[in-house]
């Protein structure tokens, strides 16, 4: 009886753990190197940390200068074929804009898009 109270204990103590991982925001951080649009929203070339939740296929993504959120869009979970070395986000030149279509995380194979339609919807 003692032994099956302990490995409950253990378990729910190992699902506890991991729920809050899933639950807690990630962070990453970029550079734009020239000025960017997201959801309607300049971003001056500079250093940024964006921080992103993932639900399933969906992603909520803000970019923060410090403390302060500059721009926010939602987004699409895709999978890259290639791990990027680094963090790196694409922008798409068409128009008179450069918008951010895309985030590739380090050494992860996953990656955020973001359609004219999906940004809108953010902030």
């Amino acid at each position: 009886m003692n032994q099956s109270l302990v490995r409950f204990a253990l378990l729910a103590l190992a699902l506890t753990v991991s729920v809050s991982a899933f639950a807690k925001p990630k962070s990453a951080g970029v550079t734009l190197y020239q000025d960017a649009t997201l959801n309607g929203t300049t971003l001056p070339a500079g250093e940024y940390t964006i921080k992103y939740d993932v639900d399933g296929s969906n992603a909520q993504v803000k970019f923060m200068k410090g403390s302060h959120e500059v721009a926010s869009a939602n987004g699409q979970v895709k999978n890259l074929t290639k791990k990027p070395d680094s963090n790196q986000v694409i922008v798409d030149t068409a128009g008179n804009t450069r918008s951010i279509s895309e985030i590739d995380f380090g050494g992860k194979d996953t990656a955020i898009t973001f359609t004219s339609n999906g940004a809108s919807q953010g902030k």
